[in-house]
């Protein structure tokens, strides 16, 4: 009976700490509080609402589901809870490449780029900076060449990208870097296309519909890749062209056009 009162109490405890996180959460994301899970700090995993660990496990807080993966945290069993704006379900490197990218893929009428034509380097994500931007142990800043996704500030575009991305390459993925012509840009982010487990990163973001192609002299070698891979991903309504979120794209808005 001690024990169970002990744990009673603790609970509180934890709930009450948990409540404060998910204010903190809510106030940051807006309207989230609905799609709110428990993040597992210790595990890297989030639980969602109405399972057994919700609000339960020994270190942890509440967040909106899009903020938890856009932190690099997965689900558990790898089923997302729901919210609308999430990223598909099935994480990428559990999948097959047909069953994410349909019967197209399968019927091999859109066949991604199968590996690196270039040298690589490896590199273990430690941060998602934003939806085409990852940050790497003692490599710094990484951005994904040929490609542009919604800002921080295009809500709620932006978190979506950013949770796509995470989804694609968790925290603490062991990548492979590809660089093409030029090794850095003028904020000195190294600019790489990234692989993981066999897969460019840039080219399933842009193909799932989560960004746009965006392709600067000299550093194009996938150009028509990615070209056919927006193509595709625009027609089918993949991603944020479901819900237009390109309507205004990164570039614009980054210049006040839209």
């Amino acid at each position: 009976m001690r024990g169970r009162s002990s744990g009673g109490r603790w609970l509180v405890v934890a709930l009450g700490a948990g409540v404060m996180q998910l204010a903190g959460a809510t106030s940051r994301l807006g309207a989230q509080g609905a799609d709110s899970v428990w993040v597992n700090t210790r595990s890297g995993v989030y639980h969602c609402a109405g399972t057994t660990y919700f609000g339960k496990t020994a270190q942890g807080e509440f967040l909106a589901e899009m903020a938890a993966r856009a932190k690099g945290y997965r689900a558990n069993g790898g089923r997302a809870c729901g919210g609308r704006s999430a990223p598909p379900a099935t994480d990428r490197p559990d999948a097959s490449p047909s069953s994410l990218l349909g019967p197209i893929a399968a019927a091999g009428d859109d066949t991604p780029p199968s590996a690196p034509t270039g040298p690589t380097i490896e590199c273990t994500v430690s941060r998602i900076s934003d939806g085409d931007t990852i940050e790497c142990d003692a490599l710094g800043k990484v951005r994904l060449i040929g490609l542009d996704t919604p800002e921080p500030d295009q809500e709620p575009y932006g978190s979506a990208a950013t949770a796509a991305l995470a989804s694609f390459v968790p925290f603490g993925a062991v990548v492979l870097l590809e660089s093409d012509a030029e090794a850095r840009d003028r904020y000195g982010r190294r600019l790489e296309y990234v692989w993981y487990k066999g897969r460019m990163v840039n080219w399933d973001l842009v193909r799932h519909g989560w960004g746009v192609t965006l392709h600067y002299q000299p550093n194009v070698r996938y150009a028509a890749l990615l070209d056919a891979a927006q193509a595709r991903a625009q027609a089918e309504g993949r991603g944020l062209w479901r819900i237009e979120g390109f309507r205004c794209q990164p570039k614009a808005h980054r210049a006040r056009e839209c």
